[in-house]
């Protein structure tokens, strides 16, 4: 491994710590810095916000990724090079069941790949599969919890906006997918290409099929939303400290 910056992140390798939390959004992720003791903000740029600290004598690392499978595959292939050991992504997702509502929870077990970036990576028949012990972490710690949880198969697509053609996104619910969001399957490729572990898991903000004709009728309740967001940091934090990592 050479000593050049990572692209996008801006950290050199062996800068990244074996545990990370990542987010899309920025702000989340210095929300997020703001639970952790003895916090270091470590670069910013662009879309890529670092922040290091120690969680119940553990280092954490919260890294932000953006929005898109793109540029978050660039943050995600950095953190792997950089010496993350295991990643789990905290984010939103709109739901695709009836009874997963706005401020449910979703542990996602596999992402479908319709986010236009990871064909690019790996061979199109290649499944991208979550780590079954973080996976079963994450259950774990969402035991404490009084929301709504549900376990399964989301979509991770590679546009928000329609366009000319359709989308797929109504036989993928009918197939029993979960969740629609956009970055997740390149989370769970870059860790099965860098051998690393992977999970996530996402607060439900409505329903992705009552906006798929116009995506401004996404108008989630903040106050729903703060809420599911912050159990599932919470979650994220106290299942990432238990995945064991390696003591070199």
């Amino acid at each position: 491994m050479t000593d050049q910056m990572l692209p996008g992140l801006q950290l050199r390798p062996g800068q990244i710590s074996k545990r990370v939390i990542t987010v899309g959004d920025p702000e989340r992720a210095k929300r997020i810095s703001e639970l952790l003791e003895n916090v270091e903000e470590i670069q910013r740029n662009r879309e890529y916000w670092t922040f290091k600290g120690i969680y119940k004598n553990k280092e954490i690392m919260v890294i932000s990724h953006g929005i898109g499978a793109s540029g978050a595959m660039l943050a995600f292939i950095g953190m792997m090079k950089g010496g993350a050991e295991v990643v789990i992504r905290v984010g939103t997702c709109g739901g695709l069941q009836q009874d997963i509502k706005a401020g449910s929870l979703i542990i996602a077990t596999s992402a479908a790949r319709e986010d236009g970036v990871t064909d690019m990576y790996v061979p199109k028949s290649y499944p991208a599969i979550a780590d079954f012990t973080v996976t079963q972490q994450l259950l774990t710690e969402s035991k404490k919890s009084k929301t709504n949880v549900f376990q399964g198969v989301i979509v991770t697509h590679g546009a928000f906006y329609g366009g000319i053609l359709p989308t797929n996104t109504e036989y993928q619910a009918e197939t029993g997918a979960l969740g629609l969001e956009m970055e997740l399957a390149a989370l769970y490729i870059a860790a099965s290409m860098f051998r690393k572990k992977a999970g996530s898991i996402l607060s439900v903000d409505g329903s992705a099929l009552a906006v798929l004709e116009c995506a401004e009728d996404n108008d989630p309740d903040p106050e729903v939303l703060e809420k599911t967001v912050n159990e599932s940091i919470q979650i994220a934090l106290d299942a990432i400290v238990n995945i064991e990592v390696s003591n070199l």
